[in-house]
């Protein structure tokens, strides 16, 4: 390479070095977005919001929390994927993410190339329901009783689609049982109508059920892990309950659009890190039934690459086919 030519190279080097330097020590310049791309009230939701009201002290900006709901969490995301690239932007979001991928046979953004990595925040198990005043009172008879009658149960979701969704199409899968999908706009209307016993069951995030499992309203027949959930200790995992290696379980993190810089996208880790690190969130987040699992950006980048396959292959243990 001519010597000219060099310089030309590091003088264009160093000018967007510069830019990038710059644009992380004005960042952030106006308030922040945080998408959920689902409904208000659930387990994501409740994270978020948590993060939220942490990053707007330590970032000295307002932070908002924006809903978008629709098409099992496409709208919300595609929201974000044409937004600027520039970390005022912020997916918060959970394994629909990727599980999106097996269900659409076309979305408007590449779920891998078109977003980037912040950090995971939380694991959330969630529990299997059945209204109180059901006959059935663990995860057996339940079995049995939809083996005896194919088709005629019913389990709500909070959509097509949806983790609720899913884990309720993997237990069909799983155990062999025809329980017929009844979906929902949102979770809360799809716990709702099981409460009432317009549903036979349903499943539904541990922080979501906490409450109506306390009052009584519903009966907790398992939990989707491998491991007993800490909040709900004395309900058995419905491995152990009697679908052998059963498990499902949902995340929360952070993604921001491909091409955000690489010094916002360490702010932004270092202020979610920071508040999520922090005791008082972390008993917060176990209060609600999610347990915290923080990961840094590269290790949450690497477990994104598995990600995509990992979910087609429960879609597709599932039967869940794409629309």
């Amino acid at each position: 390479m001519k010597f000219s030519s060099l310089l030309a190279s590091l003088a264009i080097s160093s000018m967007f070095l510069g830019a990038s330097t710059a644009n992380s020590q004005t960042f952030p310049s106006k308030p922040i977005r945080v998408i959920v791309p689902f409904a208000v009230g659930t387990a994501l939701d409740i994270v978020a919001r948590s993060i939220a009201d942490g990053m707007s002290e330590d970032l000295g900006v307002a932070v908002v929390v924006d809903n978008r709901l629709g098409a099992s969490g496409v709208v919300g995301t595609d929201a974000v994927a044409k937004a600027p690239a520039d970390g005022h932007t912020i997916l918060f979001t959970s394994p629909a993410h990727y599980l999106n991928t097996s269900l659409y046979k076309k979305l408007p953004y590449d779920a891998d190339k078109d977003f980037r990595a912040v950090t995971k925040i939380s694991n959330a198990q969630l529990v299997l329901l059945v209204p109180k005043n059901s006959p059935i009172n663990n995860v057996k008879e339940l079995i049995a009783e939809a083996k005896a009658k194919p088709g005629v149960l019913t389990y709500s979701s909070a959509g097509s689609g949806s983790t609720t969704q899913l884990c309720s199409a993997l237990f069909n899968a799983m155990a062999g049982t025809d329980i017929t999908h009844i979906p929902y706009k949102s979770g809360a209307q799809a716990l709702t109508d099981l409460i009432g016993g317009q549903v036979s069951t349903t499943f539904v995030a541990v922080a979501s059920a906490m409450s109506q499992v306390k009052a009584g309203s519903v009966k907790a027949l398992g939990v989707s892990g491998l491991n007993r959930s800490r909040s709900m200790p004395d309900v058995p995992t419905i491995s152990e309950a009697g679908v052998p290696n059963y498990e499902l379980v949902s995340w929360s993190g952070a993604l921001v659009r491909a091409g955000t810089p690489d010094a916002i996208v360490a702010r932004l880790n270092a202020s979610m890190v920071k508040i999520a690190s922090k005791p008082e969130f972390q008993t917060r987040l176990q209060g609600l039934g999610v347990e915290p699992d923080l990961m840094p950006t590269d290790v949450f980048a690497a477990r994104i690459v598995k990600e995509i396959p990992y979910w087609a292959k429960v879609a597709q243990s599932a039967g869940v086919t794409p629309e």
